[in-house]
């Protein structure tokens, strides 16, 4: 049989100031680090935090267990690479548990108002396509309900309608 090796790949990244994008990070492995409430809180205090620190809008997002979709826009100060470092590396530290996250995460630059519609509707539906309920409504970790019902509580968000 033969044997084969691999290596982690460094995906090049196009950034494009003051731009929307739609971002994807997954745990080690899938672990379902997000299912515990206080690491989800983790999670979102990092958000805020460093929303603040390096200067970017949240549109949307959504936690599920094992990854999370955002929508975010960072102004021209910073880039997408120093934001998911910044946050991966606080909440690995703080949840420390070993290795939290994949190595890379995922984005895509928004380009079109209806490309912006398609993900948001994504983010938010992703709890269902995870069948994690049968009612958007009824999932918290989610801007959904910053968007349909004006309801900050969890996290504010930087809405765009």
């Amino acid at each position: 049989m033969n044997k084969y090796s691999t290596r982690k790949v460094e995906l090049k990244r196009f950034y494009v100031p003051d731009n929307m994008y739609f971002i994807t990070s997954v745990t080690a492995n899938r672990k379902h680090i997000f299912s515990d409430e206080k690491n989800i809180k983790i999670l979102l205090y990092a958000f805020n935090e460093y929303r603040y620190k390096y200067s970017y809008k949240i549109i949307a997002y959504v936690i599920l267990p094992d990854h999370f979709h955002w929508l975010i826009i960072p102004d021209e100060k910073v880039n997408i690479s120093k934001i998911m470092k910044a946050v991966k590396g606080y909440t690995a530290k703080k949840i420390g548990i070993g290795k939290l996250w994949q190595h890379q995460f995922l984005d895509h630059c928004i380009r079109k108002k209806e490309d912006y519609k398609i993900h948001i509707d994504y983010i938010h539906k992703n709890p269902i396509k995870h069948g994690l309920v049968k009612d958007i409504k009824d999932y918290t970790w989610s801007s959904f309900r910053n968007y349909n019902f004006d309801d900050n509580s969890i996290i504010k968000i930087d809405a765009i309608f």
